[in-house]
């Protein structure tokens, strides 16, 4: 057992998050709704239990109910045969005892007439005399049977014993029906009349074996149940299914009571199995009517509300994984992006850590952490550079200081004027824009200039550039008057629009003009560049390479990266170059800065 669940555990603690997650959340889910099924049925069941054995209640006592009206129909029936003053005539004339044959016929034309009349205003039943045996009409119609029929001596003693006009309930008898000769099964009622004299006759009232083998079965509510009706001499009378006799009796051997009102008891009987039984006896006629639910039969309905539970729990197992699933994969995706974030930085490629909202959780606060962690590691490797970079600067300024930069520019003026003496225009517009383009690139080596002087910077290259492509670039600025004194840190126009210059008309002989736009703005506490050009734009994948590491060196990469990260290191993270482009349409290029003066940018510089 211990090394079964060294085993479990060993393959669980080697699953993914997302795997152990799942299972996790599914094995007690599903448990919970294994265990609320499971109450659940049992609560219906019962309940279904109850119904169950409440309609086999108002089936027995309906049954009952049928029963007991037939008994006192029948014994109305026979009230009405008994006390029928015509018949009561016919019994105390003494023809009835002579024996010519004329005289008995005409006897038995009143008496059947008599008879018929009874038959036909109680349809259900059917009315006989039996008369002694000597009368020569007794076999001669289904109204009249001889004395000599009734049942055997045994029965004959028990029923001459009550004489006192009690009922007697015959067993099931197969005799003819109406006029035809085809037998049918019934069940009679007997009673003694007498004449005047004392001979006898006893009157019969049946029913057919049929009519309340219907009752019963109308009261079956199960499929394998079934009932059935005895008399006193545990004689079958009628069954609701086509039992044979035999089987009954070996209940009846078997049962628990005999007569009287039993509410409904758990037998068994062999070679059977358990039944739920309920018996009643109908004293008018001594019946007793048995009713019996096969227990296994009476659970199969409560047997269809488990099935129906099982297939609850199969349809919502899936639902149960698949929301377990997606619940673990919604926290796992994080943890995931939150690795992919770590490997990024582990590549050097800190520009790419996100920044979209994450809820406030164990996984969010991970994030906060995270970015925590690297800005402070980029404010420290920053630090470090701008060490470096104050390092190089001081030699630069060494370097600059050796040159002088007053030689080229009393040089550019040397060539200027010359130019003018000799009345070369285009040698003094070139000279001058390039005078004043180094001017602002060299700055005395400072790096932050005033944004109209990073304008003026553009338009002399522009100015050089036009002499190379005959005026075929077409170049504009539109900028508010009170940006133009504010701030930003020198050369981060002029390489998009070489840029814009090289990549289009340089490069594309298909490329006539080139037209350049600038456009300024102020947004909120940010100054906000766009260079703006028609030529021959880049595709997703050239602009997912522009600040990728190790790009070669040129304006898309090199250049742009360049200034990407001087702008990041100068204003910080949220500030940056940003690209959108279509082939065949054109780029535009989106610088933002903080809003700031000289004076505040050179502070912040030297801090």
């Amino acid at each position: 057992m211990k090394m079964l669940n060294k085993h479990i555990v060993n393959w669980f603690s080697h699953k993914s998050i997302r795997t152990k997650m799942t299972i996790s959340f599914s094995i007690p889910l599903l448990l919970i709704a294994l265990l609320l099924s499971f109450i659940s049925y049992n609560i219906i069941a019962k309940q279904y239990a109850r119904q169950i054995l409440y309609s086999a209640d108002q089936s027995y006592e309906q049954a009952i109910s049928y029963l007991e009206n037939h008994i006192q129909n029948m014994n109305y029936v026979q009230l009405l045969l008994g006390t029928n003053k015509r018949l009561q005539e016919v019994l105390s004339n003494e023809v009835f005892e002579k024996k010519e044959q004329a005289q008995q016929y005409r006897e038995y034309w009143r008496l059947d007439d008599i008879i018929t009349s009874i038959d036909l205003s109680n349809g259900l039943y059917n009315c006989a005399l039996y008369v002694p045996d000597n009368m020569i009409y007794t076999n001669n119609n289904y109204h009249f049977y001889p004395l000599s029929e009734l049942p055997d001596n045994i029965e004959w003693e028990r029923f001459s014993s009550t004489m006192g006009g009690a009922l007697y309930f015959t067993d099931v008898q197969t005799v003819p029906l109406g006029n035809s000769n085809n037998p049918g099964r019934q069940v009679a009622l007997l009673k003694m009349i007498y004449d005047n004299d004392g001979i006898q006759c006893v009157a019969r009232v049946s029913v057919s074996v049929e009519e309340l083998e219907n009752i019963l079965r109308n009261s079956d509510i199960t499929q394998k149940g079934f009932s059935y009706l005895i008399n006193d001499r545990n004689e079958v009378i009628a069954t609701s299914i086509q039992a044979e006799t035999e089987y009954i009796q070996i209940l009846e051997q078997n049962k628990a009571e005999t007569d009287g009102k039993t509410g409904w008891t758990d037998i068994r009987f062999e070679g059977m199995g358990n039944y739920l039984v309920k018996r009643q006896t109908i004293n008018e006629a001594g019946w007793t009517l048995v009713s019996m639910i096969e227990k296994a039969d009476f659970y199969h309905e409560s047997n269809v509300v488990l099935q129906v539970f099982a297939l609850f729990v199969m349809l919502i197992f899936p639902a149960i994984v698949f929301i377990s699933y997606n619940l673990a994969r919604y926290y796992t995706k994080r943890l995931t992006r939150l690795s992919s974030q770590m490997i990024k930085v582990q590549n050097g490629n800190w520009s790419l850590i996100e920044e979209e909202e994450e809820p406030e959780d164990e996984i969010g606060r991970l994030f906060q952490q995270f970015k925590y962690m690297t800005k402070e590691l980029r404010t420290l490797m920053l630090n470090q550079y701008r060490l470096g970079q104050s390092v190089k600067a001081a030699e630069m300024r060494a370097l600059q200081a050796q040159i002088n930069p007053h030689f080229l520019y009393n040089t550019l003026d040397m060539i200027n004027w010359e130019a003018r003496d000799h009345d070369a225009g285009k040698i003094v517009t070139i000279v001058q824009s390039l005078a004043k383009f180094y001017r602002i690139s060299l700055n005395k080596g400072r790096q932050i200039v005033r944004i109209a002087d990073e304008l003026e910077h553009v338009k002399a290259y522009v100015k050089i550039e036009n002499y190379h492509f005959e005026n075929a670039i077409f170049f504009t600025i539109t900028a508010p008057e009170d940006i133009l004194e504010l701030s930003c840190i020198n050369i981060i126009l002029q390489p998009f629009v070489e840029n814009a210059i090289m990549h289009g008309i340089a490069k594309n002989n298909k490329i006539k003009e080139c037209h350049i736009t600038i456009e300024v703005q102020r947004e909120k506490e940010d100054i906000v560049f766009r260079i703006l050009d028609d030529g021959s734009g880049m595709t997703k994948e050239q602009l997912e390479q522009i600040f990728q590491k190790n790009t070669s060196k040129s304006t898309h990469g090199y250049g742009a990266q360049n200034i990407n990260f001087r702008i990041k290191l100068y204003y910080g993270e949220q500030y940056g170059v940003f690209y959108k482009s279509e082939p065949g349409v054109g780029t535009c290029v989106t610088i933002r800065i903080p809003a700031m003066t000289v004076e505040e940018a050179e502070r912040i510089n030297t801090g």
